[in-house]
């Protein structure tokens, strides 16, 4: 079976995350307005209030993804539950 890749976002400060398990529950990120920066800032949670729905990329999401619909909080949440290590193996291996 093949394995999902996550969606990463390395920041030029050195912020390191997983913002999405896969390109699936990406798409529903971005469609639900939060992007990978937003989704990775280390200011706190991302929260439904935070959400801005962007009517052309919930087109897309809903198209390649539509039996993966989450809400932008859950996205991240999961992300971090399944790669709850990411960030500290990339800042060990840039030493």
């Amino acid at each position: 079976m093949r394995r999902k890749q996550p969606v990463v976002f390395l920041g030029s400060e050195g912020e390191a995350a997983v913002v999405a398990p896969d390109l699936a529950a990406f798409l529903g990120l971005l469609a639900d307005g939060i992007g990978p920066c937003e989704a990775a800032s280390p200011y706190g949670p991302v929260t439904d209030a935070d959400s801005r729905p962007h009517e052309d990329l919930k087109a897309v999401a809903l198209r390649y993804a539509p039996d993966r619909r989450a809400s932008a909080p859950a996205v991240i949440a999961a992300a971090a539950r399944e790669f709850p290590d990411f960030g500290t193996t990339v800042m060990e291996l840039c030493r």
